[in-house]
């Protein structure tokens, strides 16, 4: 009875583990892509198990020639349904893969299904794009119902502008252009933006600082009293650097009054002299912009989370630190902390405006820091004032 039992109990182990095995092979064969699987009958792994209750009992009760163990060594150690099928015709040869190509069954394994938000994100995108292109499709036809109705010839426009870029010519009249320009650049301040603070901001924060040079560079471009740029700490392994580099006509720039290095400041301008490192956290106020001097912006996008850097460093190179006069034309209820193209636009706008730092204040600073003049604030507190005193007056006679 117990033989009987424990038989039964091998007999169950065996057909879950040839069914296991079974699900393995099925899984192996749905990946290379034949959906050719031999179908799992229970009832014959009982017929041809070693182990089953009919055998067991016939090999205690008769003696045959037969060994019940040389029965058990019959069958092929490997098992019917663990064989690859063997193609047998063109069309099953066509479903094997090739070496080092990957079937269409794998690669839609590989790629992982999408979210909703990212089917919603990619739809959003797709309608952008339809929308951009449809956008710049409108605009040639405008521009081109404009030349038509001018008399003019796109056609032949195209030609002369293909054969001046080839020539060469409109780039020489840019150079001479820029070069008359850049002759007050000669006797007038320099700025310089330190971008020493790469490794303490995040990849958002460096990309913010890369915008913001490109729109020193564009406001240097159109003003009419640029100035040259200087920008150490660049490397060309950093994320600033990386930003820019993508840029079209980046290269360009350093024909044009800007300069990078990857050298730190104090070695691109040894001269500490001649350093003023513009910081709101120093004590000292500007009054007037020296034209022998070099205007040092830290380049900082730390959204109030990084401060006193720049105070720190100047202090430890033993650099002159100065602030705007924000407080003595302006009042500010947001922070003082500007950017960095804030900050030289409002240096440019101070000679554009006669040396005035209310007015290039007034140009540069943007609407939200609820900006009001001090010469104003102050009439308006001898209002009260006056005000205040009439009240206790009258309280006083009554």
């Amino acid at each position: 009875m117990f033989a009987s039992k424990l038989s039964l109990l091998l007999t169950l182990l065996t057909i879950a583990s040839r069914y296991a095995l079974h699900q393995h092979i099925s899984f192996h064969y749905r990946r290379v892509g034949t959906s050719s699987i031999p179908p799992y009958n229970p009832q014959q792994e009982l017929t041809r198990t070693p182990f089953n209750h009919q055998m067991s009992l016939q090999a205690k009760d008769t003696t045959t020639d037969s060994d019940p163990i040389k029965e058990t060594s019959t069958p092929s150690s490997v098992d019917e349904s663990s064989q690859l099928p063997v193609p047998t015709s063109e069309a099953d040869a066509k479903e094997e893969p090739v070496d080092g190509e990957k079937p269409d069954a794998v690669e839609n394994m590989d790629e992982k299904p999408m979210s909703k938000k990212q089917m919603k994100k990619r739809k959003r995108h797709e309608k952008l794009m339809d929308i951009k292109k449809r956008k710049k499709e409108q605009a040639k036809e405008v521009k081109a119902a404009k030349a038509e109705a001018e008399g003019r010839d796109l056609d032949a426009e195209r030609l002369l502008q293909e054969e001046r870029e080839k020539s060469g010519v409109g780039r020489k009249k840019r150079a001479e252009m820029w070069a008359r320009r850049m002759k007050s650049a000669e006797t007038s301040f320099q700025v310089c933006i330190d971008c020493g603070f790469e490794d303490l901001m995040t990849r958002k924060e460096t990309n913010s600082l890369a915008n913001q040079i490109r729109f020193c560079y564009a406001m240097n471009k159109l003003s009419d009293n640029p100035v040259y740029i200087t920008v150490p700490n660049l490397t060309e392994s950093g994320e600033t650097y990386g930003q820019l580099s993508k840029v079209q006509g980046f290269p360009e720039w350093k024909a044009r009054s800007f300069s990078c290095s990857a050298e730190p400041l104090e070695e691109v301008h040894p001269d500490k002299s001649k350093l003023v490192y513009l910081t709101s956290d120093s004590d000292n106020t500007i009054q007037h912009l020296d034209d022998s001097k070099i205007y040092v912006i830290g380049g900082i996008v730390d959204r109030n989370r990084l401060k006193g850097l720049s105070n720190e460093k100047a202090q430890k190179l033993g650099i002159t630190t100065a602030r705007l006069p924000i407080d003595d034309h302006l009042k500010l209820v947001a922070t003082k902390v500007l950017t960095v193209n804030h900050v030289f636009e409002i240096l440019l706008k101070y000679r554009q405006h006669g040396n005035d730092w209310k007015k290039a204040l007034l140009d540069v600073l943007p609407t939200r820091k609820d900006i009001t003049e001090v010469d104003a604030a102050a009439a308006t507190a001898k209002e009260e004032t006056g005000e205040d005193e009439t009240k206790e007056e009258t309280t006083k006679s009554s």
